[in-house]
């Protein structure tokens, strides 16, 4: 009944504005990524909640989203199995990791620069399901991608070894390492599968 009412809403958007099929289709793809978003974020809010890492829970996500937003990355098909990497992205990230992996202070510029042109040479990495982006666009999206990535790590360099700065750091390790796994993906045509 709710899908028979989104469309009928979305089919008076398109009639009373004009859209064409292209934005419509990226108005559709938009509002059903919100959607899921804010589900899953509401969720993994209340085990964060429970597990006593709100504020961190936080503090990654608005990094996760920043970064992922412009660079993209693994996209899953159903919204279980992208709750579930999700709900694994950022217990390794704000739990696990932070706890049980430290890695020397000096070492982070490295792996830090690694993961800026990791970025650079790789991003943005798109769903399928979203409409494809103009060059100019993709551009855009990498260069925000990758300036977000070197003002995060000039952060985590200057906050040192701070639980903050941590989190931060494998927010960026992770979301790059999944960036490298979907375009691995793509190239070796599993993308769909993924998607």
């Amino acid at each position: 009944m709710a899908v028979i009412h989104t469309e009928q809403f979305l089919e008076q958007i398109q009639s009373s504005y004009q859209f064409t099929d292209l934005e419509m289709k990226r108005l559709t793809y938009t509002l059903k990524a919100v959607s899921s978003e804010l589900i899953k974020t509401l969720l993994l809010s209340a085990l964060f909640y429970k597990l006593g890492h709100l504020p961190e829970f936080f503090i990654g996500v608005l990094i996760l989203i920043t970064i992922r937003c412009n660079s993209g990355g693994l996209h899953m098909e159903h919204f279980i199995t992208c709750l579930l990497f999700t709900l694994t992205f950022m217990l390794l990230a704000v739990i696990i990791l932070p706890a049980f992996v430290s890695v020397p202070y000096m070492i982070k510029p490295l792996i830090l620069a690694l993961c800026i042109l990791i970025t650079f040479l790789t991003a943005p990495v798109a769903s399928k399901k979203r409409p494809p982006a103009a060059p100019e666009a993709k551009r855009r999206y990498r260069n925000r991608a990758t300036g977000l990535l070197f003002i995060y790590s000039i952060s985590i360099l200057i906050l040192k070894t701070t639980p903050i700065a941590d989190i931060c750091f494998w927010i960026i390790v992770l979301q790059t390492l999944q960036l490298l796994c979907a375009v691995a993906a793509q190239k070796g045509g599993n993308n769909e599968k993924i998607q």
